[in-house]
């Protein structure tokens, strides 16, 4: 199977390439009122309005200033903000460990949590 890889602060993540349409720069994102602290807004994706979500404040990691490496994961119709999407992949199931109530996998020397996104 393969898989994206993104990072979240100094955590690698990944989410089955099937699950993400697309990997976009960040878009103008226009908030929504009395929307979930998750939730940063709507944005305008090729003239198609998507839900854009702090996968940050989703996971509980450290809250972080978007930057130039800054990227949306596209799945269905929602933007997830990650730090970084560095790579796709090729990997079985078999080298996922689960651990407590997360799988991870030890790719080369990172530490790489699965995170599946969108429906």
């Amino acid at each position: 199977m393969k898989v994206v890889i993104y990072r979240l602060g100094q955590h690698h993540y990944a989410t089955p390439i099937e699950k993400i349409h697309s990997i976009e720069r960040i878009l103008p994102i226009r908030p929504i009122p009395g929307a979930d602290s998750y939730v940063l807004g709507v944005a305008n994706l090729r003239g198609s309005v998507i839900a854009v979500h702090d996968l940050r404040k989703m996971l509980e990691v450290e809250e972080r200033e978007l930057t130039a490496e800054s990227r949306l994961l596209i799945s269905e119709d929602i933007g997830y903000v990650v730090d970084e999407a560095l790579d796709i992949a090729d990997c079985s199931q078999d080298v996922w460990e689960q651990v407590g109530e997360r799988k991870v996998w030890q790719h080369e020397d990172q530490l790489i949590v699965w995170e599946e996104l969108g429906a």
